[in-house]
């Protein structure tokens, strides 16, 4: 407890704040992502939270940012998937989502994550194989009447149903292969940014240090003109001594 709270506070507002709402939206996800409408909204609300924090300066590391941006992405995509009507077409979107999300540094995330993976593919296999088995009870009555045009409506239906779930697994994968793509040009422009920075701290570096250089050598010349202009001034000083003690000498003898 001592560890998470001290994780804590080394973040910052904005990030608590995502954290909290994304898990939420975890919970909301995990009971049914049909009843509750609010958690569309939710979402696209993390989505401008996430590219305000890219912006702040005190922002999280790329893995914990990617990570964030990683289960964004797994509810979005089962957002989208409850908008489907055709039972293949959920089944074959649900098995499309990212399951990476178990690398996450989250004490919540990847468990809640592979929780609602399995309940929502559980569903929708449910909902495939009712409306198979009532479309295989209407086959059987048609059965009766063309016993004939049996085995060809099957292998139909059977190819039909192979070939929507090759498209929409070709979809996705197109899909996905577009969002790695983005997230990609997002961390490698975040990266340019900070090596833009980091050059010109050097730069800055090297100009204040090649002053500092100057400065100290204007320093040292002075400190040595001052002192030889002291030591002539201290030398001519002696000799007027010198040669007034000569001159009292000489003037004293005289008087004597």
């Amino acid at each position: 407890m001592k560890s998470v709270s001290c994780k804590m506070n080394q973040m910052s507002r904005e990030e608590i704040d995502i954290r909290r709402l994304l898990t939420r939206c975890e919970f909301m996800a995990k009971d049914d992502p049909h009843k509750d409408w609010k958690l569309e909204k939710y979402i696209l609300a993390l989505d401008d939270m996430i590219k305000q924090l890219q912006t702040l300066p005190r922002k999280p590391s790329k893995d914990t940012m990617m990570g964030y941006i990683k289960r964004i992405d797994f509810l979005k995509g089962l957002v989208n998937t409850t908008k489907l009507t055709s039972p293949v077409d959920r089944v074959a979107a649900v098995q499309m989502l990212p399951k990476s999300s178990t690398t996450f540094n989250d004490s919540i995330g990847p468990n809640i994550t592979t929780q609602i993976h399995q309940k929502t593919s559980a569903k929708y296999n449910r909902e495939l194989r009712a409306e198979l088995f009532h479309s295989d009870k209407e086959d059987g009555i048609r059965q009766r009447l063309t016993s004939t045009n049996m085995h060809d409506d099957d292998l139909g239906a059977i190819l039909k149903y192979n070939r929507n779930i090759q498209e929409k697994i070709a979809e996705n994968m197109l899909s996905m292969t577009s969002s790695i793509k983005e997230h990609a040009l997002a961390a490698n422009a975040i990266i340019k940014k900070d090596i833009g920075l980091l050059e010109k701290s050097d730069k800055l570096t090297d100009v204040n240090t090649s002053k500092l250089k100057t400065e100290s050598l204007k320093l040292q010349e002075q400190t040595q003109s001052y002192w030889r202009c002291w030591m002539w001034v201290m030398i001519a000083f002696v000799l007027v001594v010198f040669f007034n003690m000569v001159l009292f000498i000489k003037v004293a003898k005289k008087s004597i």
